[in-house]
């Protein structure tokens, strides 16, 4: 059976799956199903920039920004913000009245933006838990120079410049095409020839597990370093310590937890339905949801990292420029002002 490519809900992009659901819709239900796709966007736009500012206001301070890890912290925060404003200039594509050329724009240069940096931000995570790792072994030359920040600085080159020539593939694919559903408009797809597909599933599983494989790695490699000298000092069992380290070092595996639940579920529709039609729409919201949720990593910066961590959730409230003016603002607007009398009702007084 032939797949009709032009109505194919996963050769949408995420805008243009939503698009496709408006546009399919009755005329009064076009301006509540266009509010509740741009809230929950602009919602997630917005929850990302105030976590990933508040996170890198943090990450700046000197007591972490000296270490390897707070450099990619803050590269983490910075690839973040940069998404999240991505996905918010995706919905210029649902205006009515945009032409070809700024739908080209936004399907080849924005929307594949948006995906090199949710990538770079995979690949960073990864990378912050490789270096936490090293940070438990005993010093030496080769990892002295390993964990420097210049080597740290090189990797996070090294990963922006690789990441993109790895999207190379998905820029050449991105097409604006006529909208079915509404004439004179336009939707953004991704059509792969066949080797392009093998390879882009290729880099997807690339992309997820090994960011992912690295980051429980390491931490494993943590938890069996202290554990091992905890056990030998205190003369106490090996798995008994890594229990008990493992509690006390949960927070550890939350970022890379979160990312690969937030990633799997579009990369399993994908692999499971390879040609859908935009009338089964259950699956065409799931689809555009499944795309939705892969940037709340991006978003939650601030609770994935700081929040769960007693050091950088006490150098937050210690140290952060920008709490200390939030608490500043709370507390005068909280003052009581002391009533100004006049020289009659002080007369009156006494």
């Amino acid at each position: 059976m032939s797949c009709d490519n032009s109505t194919n809900i996963f050769l949408l992009g995420l805008v243009s799956g939503m698009t496709s659901d408006i546009r399919s819709e009755s005329s009064d239900q076009r301006p509540r199903m266009t509010f509740a796709y741009v809230f929950s966007v602009t919602l997630l736009t917005l929850f990302g920039l105030v976590s990933n500012i508040f996170s890198f206001d943090t990450f700046r301070q000197i007591q972490i920004r000296s270490t390897t890890v707070g450099i990619y912290l803050i590269a983490y925060s910075c690839c973040s913000i940069f998404g999240i404003i991505m996905l918010e200039c995706r919905l210029i594509r649902m205006l009515d009245s945009l032409d070809y050329t700024g739908s080209f724009i936004i399907c080849n240069v924005v929307s594949g933006l948006a995906s090199i940096f949710t990538r770079i931000c995979v690949w960073l995570n990864g990378l912050i838990g490789l270096q936490r790792s090293l940070q438990s072994f005993e010093a030496t030359a080769l990892l002295n120079q390993i964990r420097s920040p210049s080597a740290a600085i090189k990797q996070i080159i090294f990963i922006v410049i690789c990441v993109p020539l790895m999207h190379v593939h998905e820029l050449i694919s991105r097409v604006s095409l006529p909208d079915p559903l509404l004439p004179g408009n336009y939707i953004c797809q991704i059509k792969y020839s066949p080797p392009l597909l093998l390879l882009n599933t290729i880099f997807s599983f690339t992309h997820i597990f090994a960011p992912f494989t690295m980051y429980m790695l390491a931490n494993c490699l943590i938890l069996t370093s202290i554990s091992r000298r905890r056990a030998i000092l205190h003369q106490r069992l090996y798995w008994s310590e890594w229990r008990s380290n493992f509690r006390r070092h949960r927070h550890l595996f939350v970022a890379p937890t979160v990312a690969l639940i937030c990633i799997l579920p579009q990369l399993i529709l994908t692999l499971k339905f390879s040609c859908v039609n935009i009338s089964l729409k259950w699956l065409l919201r799931l689809n555009t949801a499944a795309n939705l949720i892969i940037y709340i990593p991006q978003a939650a910066t601030f609770f994935l990292f700081i929040f769960t961590s007693e050091a950088y959730n006490d150098v937050f409230r210690r140290q952060s420029n920008l709490r200390r003016l939030l608490c500043y603002r709370f507390r005068m607007q909280n003052t009581i002002q002391p009533i100004q009398m006049t020289r009659n009702q002080t007369r009156t007084e006494l």
